[in-house]
C-alpha cells in the first residue's frame, strides 16, 4: 500500500512516473548498477518495488533486455536464494511470459522445467505456488508441439508425484491461490489429451474393446454378463448408462447373437 500522499502523487503525475521508469528500464546498465550491489532484504525490496511499478501497466514488458531476463532467471536457478527474492523473481518471470510472446521465447531459453521442480520440493507454499504459476504460464504460451514436449518432460520428472507428496499431502492446508494454480495445471494437461479423447475407437480392434469392457467392469464392479442375461435392449440401456458415466459416447452394432459396444471418447 502506498502512503496517501504518495498515492496521490502517483495518480496525479503518471506521465512523470512513466518518463522516469521508462528511462530506467531502457538503460539496463543503470538498473544493473542498482541491483548488482543488492542482496538479502535490499534486493527483495528492489524487486518488490519493480513488481509494484510494473503492475501499474505504465511500462511495456517488451522494454526489457535479455540481460535483465538472465539476471532474474539467475535468481531462480540459484540453488540457495533468499526466499523473498526467489518469490519476487518467479512472479516477474510469470508476468514476462504471460504479457509478451517475445519474452516467453527468451524466458523459455533461460528456465527449464528441471530447474523449477526443486522449488516444489521445499516447504514454502508461496514458492510452490509461484513455481506452478510459472510452469502454467510456460505451458499456456508454448506452441502445441512444445506443450507435448513439456508434458513428456513433466512425466519424466514425476511432477504429479512431487506435487502429491510435497503440496497436496503437505501438513499445511492448500490456500486458494495454490488450488487455482493446480486446477489450471490440470486443465492444461488434460487439454493435451483432447485429440486422443476425440479419436474414435477402431471397432475391429479387439484389444481396445477389451480395455473398455474391463474399464466398465472395474468402475462399476460388475461381472461379465452371459449372453442370455436379459433382453438385448435391456443390456443396451445398461451399457449406455455405464459408459456415459465414464464419459463415452456409445453406439451399437450386432454380429450374430453377440452385442458389440463401439465407444468413442467425448
Amino acid at each position: 500500500e502506498y502512503p496517501p500522499f504518495l498515492y496521490r502523487e502517483v495518480k496525479a503525475h503518471p506521465s512523470y512516473i512513466q518518463y522516469v521508469f521508462l528511462n530506467l528500464c531502457r538503460r539496463y546498465q543503470k538498473l544493473q548498477k542498482i541491483m548488482k550491489p543488492c542482496f538479502g532484504d535490499l534486493l527483495s525490496f528492489t524487486l518488490t518495488a519493480f513488481v509494484e511499478l510494473m503492475d501499474h501497466g505504465i511500462v511495456s514488458w517488451d522494454t526489457f533486455s535479455v540481460a535483465f531476463i538472465k539476471k532474474i532467471a539467475g535468481y531462480v536457478n540459484k540453488s540457495a536464494m533468499d526466499t523473498a527474492v526467489l518469490q519476487r523473481s518467479l512472479a516477474i518471470l510469470e508476468s514476462m511470459v504471460l504479457n509478451s510472446q517475445d519474452l516467453y521465447q527468451k524466458v523459455a531459453q533461460e528456465i527449464t522445467i528441471g530447474q523449477l521442480i526443486p522449488h516444489l520440493q521445499g516447504t514454502d507454499q508461496d514458492i510452490q505456488t509461484y513455481t506452478i504459476a510459472v510452469i502454467n504460464a510456460l505451458f499456456l504460451k508454448a506452441p502445441e508441439d512444445k506443450r507435448q514436449e513439456m508434458a513428456h518432460i513433466l512425466a519424466q520428472k514425476q511432477l504429479r508425484s512431487i506435487i502429491l507428496s510435497n503440496v497436496i499431502r503437505s501438513p499445511k492446508p492448500i490456500n486458494d491461490e495454490m488450488a487455482h494454480q493446480l486446477y489450471v495445471l490440470q486443465v492444461l494437461t488434460f487439454n493435451l489429451l483432447e485429440d486422443r479423447m476425440m479419436t474414435k475407437m477402431d471397432p475391429q480392434d479387439q484389444a481396445q474393446r477389451d480395455i473398455i469392457f474391463e474399464l466398465r467392469r472395474i468402475a462399476f464392479d460388475v461381472e461379465c454378463e452371459p449372453n442370455n442375461s436379459g433382453s438385448i435392449e435391456k443390456r443396451k440401456s445398461m451399457y449406455t448408462r455405464d459408459y456415459k458415466k465414464l464419459g463415452f459416447i456409445v453406439s451399437y452394432t450386432h454380429t450374430h447373437t453377440h452385442n458389440r459396444d463401439w465407444a468413442s471418447r467425448n
